[in-house]
């Protein structure tokens, strides 16, 4: 009796710890000591800001800032960014301009730095691109969470996460 009692209470420790391993992974946290509050916020990667073609045209807003949402469609652009349009969750709605609503349909863009091709027409960008760590980037109608920069665009008057440190599927 006693032995079946301890596999018992072992079988629901091990069920426990799976549970939470899973439930981490789900939340993109880790199974780790870390403080909670490392693992809920993930962090920017300032050195991106030396590959931002043309920097002095993005008023930054908040450093560093976390969203969740739906990519809606996603392109390519000639200094080698790919945009993505996220229509963000609803608790973020606060976070878009008149541009955005205009614009980009109630959209918030985000960008994802020299994942492409720098085309001709915009060789100074092609510095800026070089040695660029390639990132996983979701398909279309992936919820994601997202980290970067909250920018203002002023040649386009939106709102951005540019340049996107960490995109992971939710």
């Amino acid at each position: 009796m006693a032995t079946r009692r301890a596999r018992l209470v072992l079988f629901a420790v091990a069920g426990c710890a799976a549970f939470m391993a899973l439930l981490a992974w789900a939340c993109g946290g880790s199974t780790s000591s870390a403080p909670s509050s490392a693992l809920a916020q993930p962090q920017c990667d300032a050195s991106l800001w030396g590959h931002v073609y043309d920097p002095t045209r993005l008023t930054v807003k908040t450093e560093c800032q976390t969203v969740t949402g739906t990519i809606i469609n996603q392109h390519a652009s000639d200094d080698g960014d790919i945009d993505m349009e996220l229509a963000l969750d609803p608790q973020f709605a606060n976070l878009l301009n008149t541009g955005n609503i205009s614009k980009l349909s109630g959209h918030l863009n985000i960008e994802a730095i020299c994942q492409d091709m720098v085309h001709p027409d915009i060789p100074a960008a092609s510095p800026a691109c070089r040695d660029v760590q390639k990132m996983a980037l979701p398909p279309v109608g992936t919820h994601v969470r997202v980290t970067g920069s909250y920018v203002l665009d002023t040649n386009h008057g939106w709102m951005e996460i540019h340049p996107i440190s960490v995109i992971t599927p939710q």
